[in-house]
C-alpha cells in the first residue's frame, strides 16, 4: 500500500501520548505546550485549550491553539487585574496629604482628561517626593482606610455596610429613586433621597479607587458585609440571606433591641411610629415580634443597594466585576474580612534584612541592640491600644497582595556609625528611608 504525503500528516495527527504527571491523554502536536504547564500549582487547570482546524484551505494544517485565562485563585484574580492596568499612560493627582479622603475623592472626580484605568501618580502639596510606587501605595492605603469610616459602618474591625447618610442630603440638589421589592407577598417600597453633587459621585468615584487598589499594589477593601459582597458578584439581593447581624446603623440596630424587649402590647404600641416607618403594614401586637423584626433587618438593608449598584458598575474597571461573578471564591478574601491579615512585629522582622558589620566587632554588637530594641518596640505597638490605626515602619496598614510584590517584599536596613561627623552632636538620630515597600 502506497501513501502520499497528506496521507502521512493525517495519520500522525491522530496520534496521541499519555501525560505522565496527569495521566490525560493529547495529541504528538499538544503534548509538548502541555508538559510545560501541567503540574504548576493548578495552571493545567487554569487554561481552556480548544483545537480547531483552518477552513477553507486545501493544505494539510496544524491544529490551532487558543487559551482562555480562567482564574482559579486569588492570586490568579490579581495578576489578572493588575495586567488590565495601563502602563502607557498615567492618571496624576496632586492632593493634600491632611485632608483625605475628601480632597482625595474631590481631586479624583475632577480629573476628566485621564482614565483612572492608568497607572496611578500622586503627588503631595508642599512635599518635594517623586512617586516611584511608595507614594501612591500610601495614597491608596488612607483612601481605603478613610473610605472605609467616611462611607461604611459597623462595629469595630468588624465587616461593615454602606452608610445610609442622610445628613449629606441637599435640598435644592438631590436625586430621588425608588425601589419596590417583593418579599412572601409583601411588598416594601421605600424613597431614597442622594446628594448628588458630592454624596450620590463619592460613591460612585470610591467603587473606582477600591478597583485601582486592588491592582496598583494598595490594601484590599475587606471590610464588607457578606451580603454586600455576594450583590457586588451578582447585582441581587438574597433577601432569604439577610439577618439580624446584617444591621449595622445604630437607629435599626436600637429599634430591634427595643421590640425585643418590649413585655407587653402598649410597650410595643409606643414603637408604631418607627415600625410602620420600616414598612411593616400588619397588626402591630406583642407575637408578631419576629415579623417586625424581620421588617426592620430588610428596610436596613435593602436601602443600602442604590450605592452598592453604584459601587459595583464602578468596580467594572480592570474587569474587576466581571473576576468576581465568575470566581466569588477567589475574590471573597478581597473584600470580606478574615483571611487578609495586617503587618504585625513579627511580618515585619522576618522581613527585615539587616546589613550588620564584621561579625564580632564592636559595631556589630551595637547594630543587633539597635535590632533587638527595634522589634521589643514594634511589640509594644503591637500590644498597644494607642497603636490602633497605625500604620507602623511600613508606611501602609496591609501585607503585600499582588504576587509579585509579596515575593520581592524586603525591608533593608543599613546602619550609619557616622551620623555625629555627619550632622554634628545631637541626641536625636533621622535615618534616611527610601520607600521600596
Amino acid at each position: 500500500m502506497q501513501f502520499n504525503k497528506a496521507d502521512v500528516c493525517v495519520v500522525e495527527n491522530k496520534h496521541k501520548a499519555v501525560c505522565p504527571v496527569c495521566t490525560k491523554e493529547f495529541p504528538d502536536d499538544e503534548i509538548t505546550v502541555h508538559a510545560s504547564l501541567c503540574g504548576e500549582s493548578d495552571l493545567s487547570d487554569s487554561f481552556e485549550c480548544t483545537v480547531a482546524s483552518a477552513e477553507n484551505d486545501s493544505s494539510p494544517s496544524m491544529p490551532a491553539q487558543t487559551a482562555a485565562f480562567k482564574p482559579k485563585s486569588t492570586e490568579d484574580v490579581l495578576c489578572f487585574i493588575e495586567q488590565q492596568v495601563d502602563t502607557s499612560t498615567e492618571f496624576k493627582l496632586c492632593v493634600d496629604r491632611e485632608d483625605l479622603p475628601d480632597r482625595g475623592i474631590l481631586q479624583w472626580k475632577r480629573k476628566k482628561a485621564a482614565s483612572p484605568a492608568s497607572a496611578l501618580k500622586v503627588v503631595y502639596i508642599g512635599e518635594a517626593g517623586i512617586d516611584t510606587g511608595a507614594l501612591r501605595k500610601e495614597f491608596l492605603t488612607d483612601m481605603v482606610s478613610g473610605i472605609e469610616k467616611r462611607f461604611f459602618e459597623g462595629a469595630g474591625n468588624q465587616s461593615k455596610n454602606p452608610k445610609d447618610s442622610l445628613t449629606d442630603v441637599d435640598n435644592e440638589n438631590f436625586r430621588l429613586v425608588t425601589y419596590t421589592f417583593l418579599h412572601t407577598n409583601h411588598i416594601w417600597k421605600r424613597v431614597f433621597f442622594f446628594y448628588s453633587n458630592f454624596f450620590y459621585v463619592a460613591h460612585r468615584t470610591v467603587g473606582e479607587i477600591m478597583a485601582v487598589s486592588l491592582a496598583q499594589g494598595g490594601p484590599p477593601p475587606a471590610f464588607l458585609r457578606e451580603w454586600c459582597y455576594n450583590f457586588l458578584c451578582t447585582g441581587e439581593v438574597d433577601l432569604n440571606s439577610l439577618s439580624q447581624e446584617d444591621v449595622t446603623d445604630l437607629e435599626s440596630c436600637l429599634l430591634i433591641s427595643r421590640v425585643e424587649n418590649s413585655a407587653d402590647a402598649e410597650s410595643l404600641m409606643l414603637l408604631a411610629d418607627e415600625i410602620v416607618s420600616c414598612g411593616y403594614t400588619r397588626q402591630i401586637k406583642l407575637d408578631s415580634k419576629e415579623n417586625i423584626i424581620r421588617a426592620i433587618v430588610l428596610h436596613s438593608t435593602t436601602r443600602l443597594i442604590p450605592m452598592l449598584q453604584q459601587l459595583r458598575k464602578d468596580m467594572e474597571l480592570y474587569g474587576l466585576v466581571n473576576q468576581m461573578a465568575t470566581n466569588p471564591d477567589a475574590c471573597h478574601p478581597l473584600f470580606v474580612p478574615g483571611k487578609i491579615i495586617k503587618p504585625d512585629a513579627n511580618f515585619i522582622m522576618m522581613n527585615c534584612q539587616s546589613q550588620f558589620s564584621e561579625k564580632g566587632t564592636s559595631k556589630e554588637r551595637t547594630e543587633r541592640k539597635i535590632i533587638n530594641f527595634l522589634q521589643d518596640f514594634l511589640q509594644e505597638i503591637e500590644m498597644s491600644d494607642s497603636a490602633a490605626g497605625d500604620t507602623g515602619p511600613l508606611g501602609q496598614s496591609h501585607i503585600p497582595v499582588l504576587p509579585d510584590e509579596k515575593r520581592c517584599f524586603k525591608i533593608t536596613c543599613n546602619f550609619n556609625h557616622e551620623c555625629r561627623e555627619q550632622q554634628g552632636d545631637h541626641s536625636v538620630c533621622y535615618p534616611t528611608v527610601t520607600g521600596t515597600c
